[in-house]
C-alpha cells in the first residue's frame, strides 16, 4: 500500500481551500511523459481509506484551476471518487509553473533525465534572465552543471519517439521492466546516425533487460556492422556472454565484495577461465561484474577455512553443514570445481 505523506495542519499555508475537483485541470505545462499506473492505483487505494493528506498546488485559470504540483494526487483522487480535494491557490506564471515542477519533482525523484531536461531546456530558453546558464539552473535545483548537462543531452540526442523508455530516477538506480537507462539511451543516440535505428535499438535494449556489459557489446556490433538487425546482435552477444548464476542468498555478499569463491559439482561452462568477466546471475540479470581469477579442481577433503571464507563467509564446519543441506553428503572424495573471482563491478 502506498504511504502518502502527512502533513501537519500548523504546517499548511493560509491559503489551503477545499476545491471542488470539476473546477480543476490538469497542468498544460507538466512535464511528466507518463504516469506509473501502479503508483498510481496504489496511491488511489490509500486515499479512498484516508482522504488525501496533502493538499496539492493550483493556480487560477480563467474560472477554474489548474494543477501546479501534486498531478499524480489530483488524478488519484478523481479516481478515488473524491467530490473535493484539499488545495493551495496561487498566483503563478507559466515560467514559475516550469520551475516549481522540476524543483518538486528533482527532489522526489520522480521524472526521467529526458523529462528534466525538457524543463532544464525551457528554463534556458524563456526564463534567460534568470536562468542564463546550467550553472544557475543547477544551483537552484541542488544538482551539479554536469547532471544539469546531461538531462539537457537526453533530450538532443534521443529521438522524441524513443524517449518515453527512458527510466525515471531513482535513489537505487533501479531500471522498472521495459526502461532502459538514460546513460544507454544517450550512448545510442550519439553512436548510431539513423533516427529510425536508434528508435529500434532503444525499444528493443529496454524490453530484453540486457546487462549493461552486454548492452554496449550491442550498440557496438551495430556500429560496427549496420546491416545487422539489433536481435542478431543481441543474439551474438548472447552467445559469447559468461555468465555465472548464484543462489539468491548469495546476492548481499556478491555486491559487496565478500563472496569471492564458488564451488559447484558440475565442470562450468568451457568459457569461464582466468581473466575474463562474467555476469554474476540471480533472479535479477548482472547482479554483479566478476574477473575470475583461477578455476581449478579439488576433493572436498583439501577445503580449508580459507575456501569457507571466500565462499560464505563462515568456517570449514559451518561450511560442511551448508554443503550437506544443499548435496545431501560431505564426500571428502568428491571432485568440486572452485570459481575465484573478484568482484570489478
Amino acid at each position: 500500500m502506498y504511504k502518502q505523506k502527512r502533513v501537519k495542519v500548523d504546517s499548511m499555508p493560509d491559503n489551503i481551500r477545499e476545491i471542488d475537483l470539476k473546477q480543476i485541470q490538469p497542468s498544460r505545462l507538466n512535464p511528466r511523459l507518463e504516469v506509473n499506473i501502479e503508483r498510481l492505483n496504489e496511491l488511489a487505494e490509500s486515499i479512498k481509506e484516508v482522504g488525501l493528506l496533502e493538499p496539492i498546488v493550483v493556480r487560477p485559470v480563467g474560472d477554474k484551476f489548474e494543477v501546479v504540483v501534486g498531478e499524480r494526487r489530483y488524478r488519484a483522487s478523481q479516481q478515488a471518487g473524491l467530490k473535493k480535494i484539499p488545495a493551495v491557490v496561487r498566483d503563478l506564471s507559466d515560467d514559475e509553473v516550469v520551475q516549481l515542477n522540476l524543483i518538486e519533482n528533482v527532489q522526489r525523484e520522480e521524472l526521467s533525465a529526458v523529462e528534466k531536461g525538457k524543463v532544464c531546456r525551457y528554463l534556458l530558453t524563456r526564463c534567460p534572465a534568470k536562468y542564463p546558464s546550467q550553472t544557475a539552473i543547477a544551483k537552484k535545483v541542488g544538482v551539479s552543471p554536469e547532471t544539469i548537462s546531461n538531462w539537457l543531452r537526453t533530450v538532443d540526442v534521443i529521438p522524441e519517439a524513443a524517449q518515453a523508455y527512458v527510466a525515471p530516477s531513482t535513489i537505487t538506480g533501479e531500471v522498472p521492466k521495459g526502461k532502459i537507462d538514460y546513460q544507454t539511451a544517450v550512448k545510442v543516440g550519439r553512436s548510431v546516425r539513423e533516427p529510425e535505428k536508434q528508435i529500434e535499438i532503444i525499444r528493443e535494449l529496454a524490453e530484453k533487460r540486457l546487462p549493461a556489459r552486454e548492452r554496449a557489446q550491442v550498440i557496438e556490433k551495430i556500429v560496427e556492422e549496420p546491416e545487422k538487425t539489433v536481435e542478431e546482435a543481441m543474439e551474438e552477444v548472447a552467445a559469447s556472454a559468461v555468465v555465472i548464476n548464484f543462489p539468491a542468498e548469495d546476492k548481499d555478499a556478491l555486491v559487496n565484495g565478500l563472496k569471492t569463491q564458488t564451488s559447484t559439482t558440475v565442470a562450468p561452462d568451457a568459457k569461464i577461465k582466468a581473466g575474463v568477466t562474467a555476469h554474476a546471475n540471480i533472479y535479477e540479470p548482472d547482479v554483479a561484474q566478476l574477473r575470475i581469477t583461477s578455476v581449478e579442481r579439488k576433493k572436498l577433503r583439501y577445503f580449508t577455512d580459507e575456501d569457507a571464507n571466500r565462499e560464505s563467509s563462515c568456517t570449514l564446519a559451518e561450511f560442511r553443514k551448508k554443503w550437506k543441506k544443499t548435496h545431501g553428503e560431505w564426500d571428502e572424495d568428491q571432485l568440486v570445481y572452485i570459481i575465484r573471482f573478484e568482484k570489478t563491478k
